[in-house]
């Protein structure tokens, strides 16, 4: 018995011990994947930075922003990825890297879901953009009206996907609300997009890339 009860602490601290190894091994996996996870999006908004890239020449018409912040005020913004400024309209773009390098197939059902087959055979849901483009679309439209003093611009959220291996399947009932296209397509997209007679003046698109800049200097220097 005695035997027992002097044994006992050590084997509670081995039980801690092998726990702690355990946990520790567990968070790094995870952290790990995180890495990766976060690591994929950067190369993905990579390549659509480079589909943008005949926008910004000198003599472009466009003025092309990355990874900015805009909203109402400073206190209630939201981070885009891409944002194009030009005559026929601003665009904010949200760039996806669903199905990685390899690619797949992404299922749109009825409900809007998500669901991506990969090429292994492995199938999973995945996050609709779509909710993240609307939440942009408002506070865009809120920055025009309040922070640039100007309404009713034609505005407009893509959503993009930058691996070039995976392609997109709707359902007959699905919504198509937000239009959805590869990197290869993103510039002729934006290039001949058309709200009918609206457009922005230069001076007003050098109205809002004014404000767009001074509202990404106080966030960084915040």
């Amino acid at each position: 018995m005695k035997t027992l009860l002097m044994l006992s602490p050590i084997f509670l601290v081995f039980l801690a011990t092998i726990y702690f190894i355990w946990a520790f091994n567990k968070r790094t996996r995870k952290l790990a994947h995180q890495k990766e996870i976060i690591k994929a999006g950067d190369r993905g908004e990579y390549k659509v930075q480079s589909a943008l890239t005949p926008l910004e020449k000198p003599n472009s018409r466009y003025k092309v922003y990355h990874n900015v912040r805009l909203g109402p005020d400073a206190l209630h913004t939201n981070e885009y990825d891409s944002v194009v400024i030009g005559p026929n309209g601003i665009f904010h773009i949200e760039t996806k890297n669903y199905g990685g390098e390899r690619g797949g197939i992404i299922d749109v059902d009825s409900r809007g879901n998500w669901i991506l087959h990969k090429k292994n055979g492995y199938s999973k849901i995945i996050s609709n953009p779509a909710g993240q483009v609307d939440s942009h679309e408002y506070r865009l439209k809120g920055f025009l009206n309040r922070v640039v003093g100007v309404r009713n611009l034609p505005t407009q959220g893509i959503i993009v996907l930058s691996c070039d291996k995976v392609s997109i399947r709707y359902n007959k009932k699905a919504k198509r609300d937000i239009p959805i296209m590869s990197r290869h397509e993103l510039l002729d997209y934006i290039q001949n997009y058309s709200r009918g007679k609206l457009v922005l003046y230069p001076r007003t698109i050098k109205k809002i890339c004014k404000n767009i800049e001074e509202m990404n200097r106080m966030e960084r220097a915040n």
